[in-house]
């Protein structure tokens, strides 16, 4: 798996797919990178999304060219010049918001998969890091945004998430030194030097 700051935008591919959707792709694959671990405050909300604080002002910086990237692809700014077509709604303000749903892997503080239920409140007061994908764009409500996913969440608070029940049956290991394929049930975070 890769950091953001490993992402090289210039390999990102936009595929139109319709007049409201772009769809992103990265050598090949998902666009999947994972994010400065935060604090997600309020947890799992009734949208099944959560917000996860991030204060690194080089992510900052990079998130806002990525979303000046890639969203003139949609719709009347396809040309590319210029900021994105307003209004657009960024998934970053104070926070990174991301979506979640039963699909995602979720790892507790010692790389072990759990399966706790998506709820409301699901990751309150927990810091977590995240592997997210940008897969494309939406129009909704007369404006832009961006679909960020969790592909994995790794708690790295003590003690299992609300609700989390461990997966007596997986034994999985992290392989933080291996840029090879996910395993389901693998954890793919790469520790921060």
């Amino acid at each position: 798996m890769v950091f953001w700051f490993d992402i090289d935008t210039s390999q990102i591919e936009m595929v139109a797919t319709t007049k409201d959707r772009t769809r992103f792709r990265y050598k090949g694959g998902p666009l999947r990178f994972q994010v400065p671990r935060g604090l997600c405050t309020w947890g799992v909300n009734g949208y099944k999304s959560f917000q996860v604080s991030v204060s690194d002002p080089d992510f900052i910086q990079w998130w806002r060219a990525l979303e000046a990237q890639l969203c003139p692809a949609a719709g009347s700014a396809a040309s590319g010049e210029g900021p994105p077509s307003p209004p657009f709604n960024s998934n970053l303000k104070d926070s990174l918001r991301i979506k979640i749903d039963d699909a995602v892997y979720i790892f507790d503080q010692n790389s072990k998969q759990i399966n706790p239920e998506v709820r409301e409140g699901l990751f309150r007061g927990q810091e977590l890091s995240c592997l997210i994908d940008v897969d494309s764009t939406y129009f909704y409500n007369e404006n832009w945004g961006l679909t960020i996913r969790a592909y994995q969440v790794k708690t790295l608070t003590e003690g299992i998430p609300d609700g989390g029940i461990p997966d007596a049956g997986n034994d999985a290991q992290a392989f933080p030194d291996s840029p090879v394929a996910l395993t389901p049930g693998v954890c793919a975070f790469l520790p921060i030097s």
